[in-house]
C-alpha cells in the first residue's frame, strides 16, 4: 500500500514520504521481534535519542538516520516522538482497552500522517489528524491476531469520518486522503482487513480520479 500511495505523492516530496513509510516499518520491526520487552524499550529509545533529541553520536552510517538528518524539517521532531510513543505502546505486554487505541491511534496514526505533511498548510492539521488515526486503527485491526481487538479498534475508528471527500487542498496530502479512502470502508462495515486486496486496490484507484 505505500508504494501505491506514494506514486501519488508530489515528485519534491516522494523521497521524504518514503523516509517516513521506511520509519515505520523499521519501528514496527521492532515490535514484531518479540522477545523481552525491555530489549525493545531500549531499541525505541535509541530512535527517540536520534530522531527526536537530535543525538548525532548514535546513527552515524546507518542510511535512514542519515537520509532524516538530511530531509527532516524543524517540524519533523515532535511528531516523530508522537510515531515511536505509538510503537511503544504495541510493544508493552499489557492488554490494550479503548482508552489505549484511542491513544495509540493519536501517537501511531497521528504521528506519522503529521510527519507525511511536515511543511503542508498547517491549516490542514485537522484533516491531516483524522486521516492518520483513521488509518492507523485500521491497519491495526488488520494485524493483531486478537478478533476482539481488531473488532474494538474498527469501532474506534469510526469516530474519523473522513473530511477530505473532495480531495485536500495541498497535493502533499493526497496520499493521505488516498489513505482513509481506502480504510474508510472497512471501518463503517466492521470489515477486518486482510492485506491489500483488489477490493482495496480499486478503491484507491476511484478515490485518486477525485484529485
Amino acid at each position: 500500500m505505500a508504494r501505491l500511495l506514494l506514486a501519488y505523492a508530489p515528485p519534491a516530496d516522494r523521497a521524504w514520504q518514503t523516509l517516513c513509510w521506511e520509519l515505520d516499518q523499521r519501528l514496527a520491526a521492532v515490535v514484531r521481534r518479540g522477545g523481552d520487552p525491555t530489549i525493545a524499550a531500549i531499541r525505541l529509545a535509541w530512535w527517540d535519542a536520534v530522531l527526536v533529541e537530535g543525538d548525532r553520536d548514535k546513527g552515524r552510517g546507518e542510511p535512514l538516520v542519515e537520509q532524516w538528518r538530511a530531509l527532516a524539517p524543524v517540524s519533523a521532531g515532535p511528531a516523530a516522538e508522537r510515531l515511536i510513543d505509538g510503537w511503544r505502546m504495541l510493544a508493552s505486554p499489557e492488554p490494550m482497552g479503548r482508552e489505549d487505541l484511542s491513544t495509540y491511534a493519536a501517537a501511531r496514526g497521528g504521528g506519522l500522517f503529521a510527519l507525511f505533511a511536515a511543511g503542508a498548510d498547517p491549516m490542514q492539521g485537522d484533516g491531516v489528524e483524522r486521516a492518520g488515526r483513521l488509518w492507523a486503527l485500521w491497519d491495526l485491526a488488520g494485524h493483531v491476531r486478537d478478533a476482539d481487538l481488531a473488532r474494538v479498534a474498527l469501532e474506534e475508528a469510526r469516530a474519523f469520518m473522513p473530511v477530505w471527500e473532495a480531495g485536500p487542498p495541498a497535493p502533499t496530502l493526497k496520499p493521505l486522503r488516498l489513505a482513509q479512502a481506502v480504510a474508510w470502508p472497512d471501518v463503517v462495515a466492521g470489515r477486518v482487513p486482510s492485506g491489500f486486496s483488489p477490493r482495496h486496490y480499486g478503491r484507491l484507484l476511484l478515490a485518486s480520479l477525485r484529485g
